[in-house]
Order: C-alpha cells, then structure tokens, then sequence
C-alpha cells in the first residue's frame, strides 16, 4: 500500500459520455483513493487522443462534458489534482527528450501499436510502408513524459495499460544510467479494474462499439437500451450449483451474461440470486430481467444526472478548476524537464529563465 504523501497518477480520454465500464473500471477506484485521502494526480489525455485521429473531433468540448459528470460521480478537483494534458505543454518537450533514449525496435513490441497492425487490411493500391502514425507509434513515450513530468510514484492500472507503465520505467531507467539520476521511476500498482462486458455481448463496454449503457441516460433510454439486447436464446446449462457471479456468469450467452452483471453490481443480493435461479430452472424471465434491472440503473443513475445540472457545476466552473490545477503542477512539470535538459547538456532553457 502506498503511503498517503506518494503521488498516485492516472490518465482519462476524453471520451465525453461516461458509461458504466467507465464507472467500474476507473471512476469507482478513483474515488476510493480520493476518501483515503491519496495525492491523487488526473489528467486528461487529449494528446494520446490524437494517436488515431483522422478528422476534426472537438475534444475540448468532450473534456468539459466528461469532466461535469466526474465531479457528478463525486470526483472533488478541490481534493484530486485534475488537469489537461494540453496545458502541460512541456509534456511535448519531455517526450521529444524521452524519444531520443528509446528505442525504435522497444516501441515496436507495443501491444497497442502491435495490434493495430495486425488489423490494418491489405492494401491494393499498390502502395507500400506503414500508414499508422509517429504518434500511435511513440504512444508509449508520451505515456512515459505524463507519468515522469509530475514525479508519480504509484501509476494504477489494468492489465491493458500494464506494458506501457512498464515501458515507462524502462525508459526513466534507460535515462538516469546515461545521464544520471534524474527521474524518479514510478512503480505499477494493479488495479483490479472490473471489465464490463458490452450489451451485445462482446468483451468490454465501449462507446465506438455502441454497446454501452451511460451514467446520463435518462430511465426510457435506460429501458430501450436494455430491452434491445439479444436474449433470444435459451438458457444454457450451468455446470456449477455455485452463485459467484465469476462462475455463474461466463457460462452464459454473453449478451445474458451482461445483464446479470450489471445487475449483481446495482441490485440486492437476493434480487439477483432469485433471477439466477429463474435462469438456472430454465424459466421465461427475460423481460422481467430487463425491466427490474432498468428500475435498479435509473435509480443509479437518478442522482449522477441531477448533480450533473446543478448549478454549480457547470462548464466556467470545470474551465475554473481546470486553469487553477494547470497552474499547480506547472512549477512541478517544468522542473522535471528542465532537470532532464541540464542532464542531457543542453541547460536550462533562456526562454523560461
């Protein structure tokens, strides 16, 4: 367990709605350490959110929405650093430096970038080279320049992230055996993040998948959503007399599967051991399921919406609170990188002198 004066980071795309994979994937743990009383660190990743860009996408604005339902979830920007990316712009500055000690062959073992490649289709215009972007490509460098610039010590994450914190400390360590000791190497604390499967049943809850439910929506978007998912099949065998949703819940259709999911996470335990055994004794029960479970997500989401459109917390007060943190991690950033261009030799820059 880290002690409560380390500096714990963590980044958020702006991906403007939040939904529930979301919310038990990241917003949950984040307001766990926010009552524990951590140094929490977040920052808005709207650089790494050009890495894939192809048009115009008006991330600004999806930083402020997303933002106004992080403080209705309870996130406190008085309590927890919040900042964007963007407003560091020596984040740029360091990743360039960062670039120039890795590796071309190290970021190529990225599994990001890695299984962007592999789904890139053939191409038959006879053209040839590599269409993805420097910025994909030095994704985990700029990873590295978020963690590094502020002096994290502890960097949660889940199993997906897991390699680019580690690329991190490759890089911070690569870096202080040339140069010195310089930057203090960040170490990677499991998450345990909770990865909500989608409502049509695939892997995980995203938005480009239009799979998901989302804290804002209203109870008759909550009831279309959910009475859409693909329930057609009959249930299927249950191996096991166990009611452990992590046994229980993988032998399911996938779609069905979703469902009892989120209802164990919202719902009474009885409420959903009583429709695991609907489901064991092969009952017709998929349209309760769906209604009472629409019941249980709009009574989640009733008091995220209303303190979404309270009064105070509206786009000039995020803009506020967003200025005012930028400018207390600005002394902290620009030391790291004027740390790193003292080691490196080219000294301190005469521009901020």
């Amino acid at each position: 367990m880290a002690e409560k004066n380390e500096i714990i980071l963590s980044g958020i795309r702006p991906t403007g709605r939040l939904h529930y994979g979301n919310y038990f994937g990241a917003i949950q743990h984040f307001l766990k350490l926010q009552e524990e009383g951590y140094r929490c660190y977040y920052f808005i990743a709207d650089y790494h959110a050009l890495t894939t860009i192809v048009e115009r996408v008006d991330f600004y604005q999806q930083t402020i929405d997303m933002l106004r339902t992080y403080v209705a979830c309870g996130l406190d920007p008085d309590r927890s650093i919040i900042y964007r990316q963007s407003d560091l712009p020596c984040t740029a500055e360091l990743t360039l430096l960062l670039g120039m000690v890795t590796n071309i062959g190290h970021l190529e073992r990225g599994t990001t970038y890695k299984d962007k490649l592999s789904k890139l289709p053939e191409r038959r215009d006879g053209t040839e080279g590599n269409p993805l972007s420097y910025g994909l490509l030095g994704y985990p460098v700029l990873m590295a320049a978020d963690i590094l610039i502020v002096k994290a010590d502890i960097v949660p994450v889940g199993d997906d992230q897991r390699q680019h914190v580690e690329m991190a400390m490759d890089i911070a360590q690569k870096f202080n055996a040339r140069f010195g000791e310089t930057l203090k190497v960040p170490a990677p604390v499991a998450r345990n993040a909770l990865r909500l499967p989608g409502l049509d049943g695939s892997e995980k809850m995203g938005k480009s998948e239009n799979n998901t439910l989302d804290l804002l929506d209203d109870p008759k978007t909550v009831l279309k959503k959910l009475k859409g998912v693909q329930t057609s099949t009959d249930p299927l065998p249950l191996e096991s007399e166990s009611t452990d949703p992590d046994v229980v819940i993988p032998q399911m259709p996938a779609s069905v599967g979703a469902l009892y999911r989120i209802l164990h996470l919202l719902a009474p335990e009885e409420v959903y051991l009583d429709f695991v055994g609907k489901y064991r004794r092969g009952e017709k029960f998929y349209g309760t399921l769906k209604t009472t479970l629409a019941e249980y997500v709009s009574a989640f989401n009733a008091p995220i919406i209303e303190r979404f459109h309270a009064p105070d917390n509206t786009e000039e007060y995020v803009k506020e609170f967003l200025r005012e943190n930028a400018i207390k991690v600005t002394p902290v950033a620009l030391d790291t990188v004027e740390a790193c261009r003292k080691a490196m030799g080219i000294g301190h820059s005469l521009y901020r002198a």
